[in-house]
């Protein structure tokens, strides 16, 4: 089980990441949102099993920062918001 979740979860940050790429940010969040839910189930089920796999914790944390890193990498830099504010407020 938690293996497919890693996996649904790994899919769901890219399909957030190329829904922030192409400015849809509702739908972006959404799915990110559904990533955070997959890799709490997955680090839950991971931590409640009778033998914890350091494999599998190993792979839950580089998920976890990869998520972040495609997160941050994807994010709209501070400039352009505040250049986008201003443009607005004329």
């Amino acid at each position: 089980m938690t293996d497919w979740t890693l996996w649904i979860g790994a899919l769901l940050v890219v399909g957030g990441s190329a829904a922030h790429l192409k400015h849809q940010a509702a739908a972006a969040r959404a799915l990110w949102v559904l990533v955070v839910l997959a890799f709490v189930a997955t680090a839950a089920s991971a931590m409640t099993a009778t033998t914890v796999s350091l494999p599998l914790v190993i792979t839950l944390v580089v998920a976890i920062a990869a998520t972040c890193a495609l997160i941050a990498v994807t994010r709209e830099p501070a400039e352009a918001k505040a250049a986008a504010g201003r443009g607005g407020a004329q």
